[in-house]
């Protein structure tokens, strides 16, 4: 209330380590390093306990000034995780506010369930999205996700969430026009949450422990449903061996998000180029974001999804001297550091974009509209990152999810 008096009751965000330490210490001693601090002055200073009272006139603004200046947030605003916020979005889980999901490299904050809340709180979700960060957090800490990479890297990647399942419709997470945003609550929020966890847990500070030359704007969020409804095909999490009815989440890393106008032969012009380089080192699973037109056109001709991944394996390659010719083949010393798939597709002629057509995922994404809009996401790092978990909703879910719809028409 401005001008007013108010206190509020704060669920600290920041990472704390096994040891009992608190990764705002390292990041204080990088960002001092780094010439840095100017953005982070309030670093490592605040109170080393669970909860913190800010009160005063216009204590809600307060908390806007401190987290920025403490670095627990991403440059936007940000929803003050009080007590009872955070309270509301431990409802939805079954586990318990101390429960461990592990360590979040680099700087090995403690995920437990209730500093994720409290991250969650700061994105702007809503308490019934916890379930799909939860599921989204739990995929990035998996070994194969390779997060330490991702974090401390000097390419622009990014994590990718795909949602899949009922839980599309009911939390109205966007897989149609506009899905990689911007307007829509649920894609926004569940992929900042993942981000300001990854900050503040695991401290991926840019220019401190991140050093992405220059970053994307994937880092703030991206986050995406699968297009069930106009797909002809069946959605990614029954292809990684769940059950339609499951809701789950799949992770990828992303290293940039590249529009592709047209069809098969436009997307594998840009599958066929320098934007696969890392995934070709690294041997990488890329993502393609393929339009609902064309993937009915395709499936009228009796095409699958394999098919299409299959097709753009095959015609999606680099030009031999392209790639003998590029920068990253002539900076990498030994030859050996590319695979010997690599070497065998370059004495064809041309380089394959993956080890196996299989390493291609196509996920049906965008509005029906007839001039086709698609996206290739190439992959960083190794080893081939392609998570999927499922989305583990509480017992009372029908009735807490049915509240949190009246609460939100209500306010």
């Amino acid at each position: 209330m401005a001008g007013g008096s108010d206190s509020l009751w704060l669920v600290i965000p920041a990472g704390e380590t096994a040891a009992g330490g608190w990764i705002d210490d390292t990041l204080r001693e990088r960002a001092v390093e780094s010439g840095l601090l100017a953005r982070t002055p309030l670093a490592g200073q605040f109170p080393r306990q669970r909860v913190e009272r800010v009160a005063g006139p216009d204590a809600a603004e307060r908390v806007q000034r401190l987290y920025h200046a403490r670095g627990w947030t991403d440059g936007l605003p940000i929803v003050p995780p009080t007590t009872a916020r955070v309270r509301d979005m431990l409802a939805f889980t079954d586990r318990k506010p101390t429960d461990l999901l592990g360590e979040v490299e680099p700087l090995k904050g403690l995920a437990t369930i209730e500093k994720i809340a409290a991250n969650a709180v700061m994105a702007g979700c809503r308490a019934d999205y916890f379930p799909v960060v939860l599921a989204a957090v739990e995929a990035a800490l998996d070994p194969a996700f390779n997060l330490r990479g991702l974090q401390t890297t000097d390419e622009n990647a990014a994590p990718l969430i795909v949602v899949n399942g009922p839980l599309i419709q009911a939390l109205g997470i966007n897989g149609s026009f506009g899905a990689l945003g911007p307007g829509w609550r649920a894609n926004a929020a569940i992929g900042r949450a993942l981000r300001l966890v990854l900050n503040n847990l695991g401290g991926g500070w840019p220019g401190s422990v991140s050093f992405a030359g220059l970053g994307h704007a994937g880092r703030y969020t991206m986050c995406i449903a699968e297009n069930e409804a106009q797909s002809p095909w069946e959605p990614l999490h029954v292809q990684q061996g769940l059950v339609k009815e499951t809701s789950a989440v799949t992770l990828f890393r992303a290293e940039t998000a590249i529009n592709v106008t047209g069809g098969l032969a436009e997307i594998a012009s840009v599958i066929g180029s320098a934007a696969s380089a890392f995934q070709i080192l690294w041997n990488g699973i890329a993502t393609v974001l393929l339009s609902p037109a064309t993937a009915s056109a395709l499936a009228r001709n009796d095409m699958s999804k394999a098919d299409v991944a299959a097709w753009l394996w095959q015609h999606g390659r680099w030009p031999a001297e392209q790639w003998r010719g590029s920068w990253l083949y002539r900076t990498v010393e030994s030859p050996e550091r590319w695979a010997p798939w690599v070497h065998s597709s370059a004495a064809e002629g041309a380089v394959a974009p993956a080890a196996r057509p299989e390493d291609i995922t196509i996920v049906v994404v965008g509005g029906d509209i007839p001039i086709a809009q698609h996206v290739y996401c190439p992959s960083w790092g190794f080893p081939p990152a392609r998570i999927t978990r499922p989305i583990v909703l509480p017992r009372d879910w029908e009735r807490l999810h049915a509240e949190a719809r009246e609460g939100e028409m209500a306010s």
